[in-house]
């Protein structure tokens, strides 16, 4: 946990309720810390340490702790909802991916796709600005013929980026699948003769 530490020293100590009179040591320490811009996050306790307790009324001298509970932080972090939807216009060397920006965050997005052999992908494609509820797709060329290419959607705005789940296609083969007659089809159209 983060321990931040500070030294608070009373200049002119005088007797009065609650001072204590002398030098105080101080330690921050942030519990469940959690990221959000501008607030530092979580709960903190201060502990409080008289390095030269002095009795006075009030004061009982050593170690104080107080707790500051962060009510609400001030600025949370919408990051875009995006869904890859599946490809279509499949061909031999040509296909298009599609995307679907569910939320924004109250932004316009900066949309794209991540695409390849692979779930690794290394590949991304120009991004577009869209609005929450747009649709959004870009086609795939130059791809080879019966090959298996993995995509999902990108979407990012000024607290950072989110993608959609990975989706997958094959291109065409490029040869024209043989039509075989159904014997059993063939045998029943000759008995009716």
């Amino acid at each position: 946990m983060p321990t931040i530490s500070f030294t608070h020293i009373e200049i002119n100590p005088s007797h009065s309720e609650g001072s204590g009179g002398g030098r105080r040591s101080y330690s921050i320490t942030e519990q469940n810390p959690t990221y959000a811009a501008g607030s530092g996050g979580g709960r903190r306790v201060f502990a409080e340490t008289e390095l030269m307790p002095i009795h006075s009324e009030g004061a009982g001298g050593g170690r104080r702790v107080f707790v500051l509970d962060e009510i609400s932080p001030l600025l949370s972090l919408p990051l875009p909802e995006v869904t890859t939807e599946p490809a279509t216009q499949i061909g031999l060397m040509e296909a298009t991916i599609n995307g679907f920006l569910e939320d924004g965050g109250g932004f316009v997005c900066d949309c794209n796709f991540e695409w390849g052999l692979s779930e690794s992908y290394g590949n991304t494609t120009p991004r577009q600005g869209k609005a929450t509820g747009e649709h959004f797709q870009q086609v795939l060329s130059g791809l080879e013929p019966d090959t298996i290419y993995h995509f999902r959607a990108i979407a990012s705005n000024i607290f950072g980026e989110s993608s959609g789940s990975d989706r997958a296609f094959r291109t065409a083969n490029g040869m024209a699948s043989p039509y075989f007659q159904d014997p059993l089809i063939s045998l029943l159209e000759e008995d009716t003769l």
